[in-house]
């Protein structure tokens, strides 16, 4: 599969890219060999192996009473230096006003 030198200016349209023309026959060619290599590795049959991950449907299954909640686990604001009403609050910027101090209130 290759991907045309229009495909490619669509794409950096949508992106908001400026390419020049060498950059975009470039990139014409770089993304077609991905895709090539991409097609390569589709074709391959590999009937005895696997499929590697565990996804909800392989996941074992534990009692209710089991699943603890992670010691690790945080909220937000327990890391945020301000967080009101399930918000961050952020202080302004100095050239709107805010305080030059990063540590600073809002």
């Amino acid at each position: 599969m290759s991907i045309t030198r229009e495909e490619i200016l669509q794409i950096a349209k949508l992106a908001r890219l400026r390419l020049t023309s060498a950059e975009s026959e470039d990139l014409s060619h770089d993304l077609s060999q991905i895709l090539e290599y991409v097609d390569t590795l589709s074709a391959i049959q590999v009937p005895d192996v696997e499929g590697v991950g565990l996804g909800p449907a392989e996941a074992p299954e534990r009692e209710p009473g089991q699943i603890a909640p992670d010691p690790m686990a945080q909220t937000p604001a327990d890391s945020a230096p301000d967080f009101r009403e399930q918000f961050f609050v952020v202080p302004s910027p100095p050239s709107l006003g805010g305080a030059d101090d990063p540590g600073g209130s809002p």
